[in-house]
């Protein structure tokens, strides 16, 4: 084992005592370290909605990340559970678009606009049907404030084999 890897092995220790949002951005760390030293290709990328401005996912190193993703902003102002199904039909694509499937999740954070218990097991009712109970990802989920009538936004973070 050389020193980076105890280095991260200690710290993934330290961080999963933490817990939550810690141990999310070690694991993004440390997985973006390695794609560093495992791919000196350059990152496949899919053009967003305002391609000039992000894109729809990026593809390097063996993970796949994608953007925020939303429900329909034609149909808003919607309900929680409609918002998380539309978003979650889009990440479903992007998987799908990039060869890929909810087994390969690795990291799901959602963000929401309104926590409150009732709002909150909306949002996990749709969730909970969705995700692949063989393959479950780690998840976040945090309040945030959002604009143009969204409840919900998703991003996530996939192995590519």
């Amino acid at each position: 084992m050389n020193n980076a890897t105890k280095t991260d092995t200690a710290a993934v220790a330290a961080a999963a005592a933490l817990g939550g949002a810690a141990l999310f951005a070690l694991i993004s760390r440390v997985a973006a370290a390695a794609a560093a030293e495992s791919s000196s290709s350059a990152p496949i990328r899919e053009p967003g909605i305002k391609a000039w401005r992000m894109s729809k996912w990026v593809k390097h190193g063996g993970i796949l990340r994608t953007q925020g993703l939303c429900g329909d902003f034609g149909k808003m102002p919607s309900s929680t559970a409609q918002q998380t199904a539309e978003a979650l039909q889009k990440l479903d694509d992007i998987l799908t678009d990039a060869g890929l499937g909810r087994k390969n999740l690795l990291a799901v954070t959602i963000y929401i606009a309104d926590i409150s218990p009732d709002n909150f097991d909306e949002m996990n009712s749709v969730y909970d049907e969705w995700v692949d109970p063989d393959g479950l990802p780690t998840r976040l989920c945090v309040q945030a404030k959002m604009g143009h009538g969204a409840a919900v936004e998703i991003r996530a973070e996939a192995y590519c084999d």
